[in-house]
């Protein structure tokens, strides 16, 4: 009887732990079709942005194979119901767990230090506008999407090698591109775009922060609840052992 009832105990934390691990499996390939994407589509942004962000989506899709391998190990070792296996899981999972908070608290504590590093990043990358390619269709490509212009506003273009040369913002700072919309600003500036990119960036963070919360809460759970289950199939499997 007491066979049968720690069978059942096994089957149902094998159960849980394969949907904990199903949901890892799943996240793990989206930040991976996420990281991939970024690279591919918006490495000119990132570039822009920051020197050191363009290397995010590259960590994004490396976290992405870590999540992936992880779970396909831990799904194989649930298969086998080996004792060592599962250990070497759970030892990762709460690794893992560490450097999440670790690199939370450090983010959140040099949040204003980010910003600042941010907008010195981008006033430089601003007076190499219309030199190099890659710069300039980061620039034009981020201000058009953004609806921004300048770091932290318009009147930065004008601190540039371009602003001074040609007197004009680009015209992916106006709201309708029109030939020469970006001159003439002494007296109309109706037209631009006037709020800069780093600002439009920070409220843009701040306006997703409820949605970048929940995923990292759910991965979270999903993760201490992997190490909990971990840890209950261990003490079955333990029992089981010393029931032969």
């Amino acid at each position: 009887m007491r066979r049968i009832t720690s069978r059942n105990k096994l089957a149902v934390i094998k159960t849980c732990l394969y949907l904990v691990d199903l949901f890892y499996w799943i996240t793990g390939v989206v930040l991976m079709c996420i990281g991939i994407s970024a690279q591919t589509k918006l490495h000119d942004t990132f570039v822009v942005i920051n020197e050191a962000s363009s290397g995010v989506p590259v960590i994004i899709t490396f976290v992405g194979v870590i999540i992936v391998s992880i779970s396909s190990f831990g799904a194989i070792a649930l298969m086998k119901s080996n004792h060592a296996m599962i250990k070497v899981v759970n030892c990762m999972l709460l690794i893992i767990i560490l450097i999440e908070i670790v690199v939370g608290i450090s983010a959140y504590a040099y949040r204003e230090k980010l910003h600042r590093n941010l907008l010195r990043s981008f006033l430089k990358t601003l007076d190499e506008y219309n030199l190099e390619s890659q710069i300039t269709r980061g620039v034009d490509d981020l201000q058009r999407n953004f609806q921004c212009c300048g770091a932290q506003n318009y009147t930065d273009w004008f601190n540039t090698t371009y602003g001074y040369l040609n007197s004009a913002v680009p015209s992916s700072c106006c709201k309708t591109v029109t030939r020469s919309c970006g001159r003439n600003l002494s007296k109309d500036t109706a037209n631009i775009n006037q709020e800069g990119c780093v600002e439009k960036l920070k409220k843009w963070t701040e306006d997703h922060i409820a949605f970048i919360g929940a995923v990292g809460i759910s991965i979270g759970f999903a993760q201490i609840l992997g190490v909990l289950l971990c840890y209950m199939l261990l003490r079955v499997l333990k029992e089981d052992y010393a029931n032969l």
